[in-house]
């Protein structure tokens, strides 16, 4: 019985850059490289706004609030906040002791979008303050009232879909 060894013949196999087996091998750490790069790039271009690294200017505000709140307090000021139409009307009654200024400053900011945040002034009109909105307010927002000289404040979370809010000094 002859046996007969074969040899591979050169002709019936590809060369190495024609086989699956390489590339596939070779696109797993190619993948991997190109979301590295991808991620670094996301991360350096798109700065994250909730970050805050000056805790001692943030410290002497929070302490400033707690003051303007404690005035609110004993000026004995309460708000009621009114959304209606479209597009929306802000409303606010403003009830204490306090002398009423010719307007109000309303800071709207939203929970996660700092550019969608509003500063807006609202004049007064017979007792009330008033301002018409140009956009509707959709979401959940952080309300806050002062007046221009920003003696004291009152704050207070707007839920979606509320039409009516009760402002008033955070009890201690």
């Amino acid at each position: 019985m002859d046996r007969v060894m074969r040899t591979p013949d050169s002709e019936d196999q590809a060369p190495w850059y024609r086989q699956f087996w390489p590339w596939f091998l070779i696109f797993i750490p190619s993948l991997a490289v190109f979301m590295g790069i991808a991620t670094i790039y996301v991360a350096t271009t798109r700065p994250h706004t909730m970050v805050v690294d000056d805790y001692a200017r943030i410290g002497l505000a929070t302490h400033r609030k707690m003051e303007r709140d404690q005035r609110a307090a004993e000026l004995g000021l309460e708000a009621v906040v009114t959304i209606e139409g479209t597009p929306p009307q802000i409303l606010v009654s403003l009830g204490g002791d306090a002398a009423s200024p010719d307007h109000l400053v309303l800071t709207l900011s939203h929970p996660t979008l700092a550019n969608s945040d509003r500063l807006l002034t609202l004049p007064e009109y017979g007792g009330s303050y008033s301002v018409r909105m140009e956009a509707p307010l959709a979401g959940r927002w952080y309300l806050q009232i002062e007046p221009p000289d920003g003696d004291w404040r009152l704050a207070g979370e707007l839920q979606s879909g509320a039409a009516r809010l009760r402002l008033a000094p955070p009890a201690n």
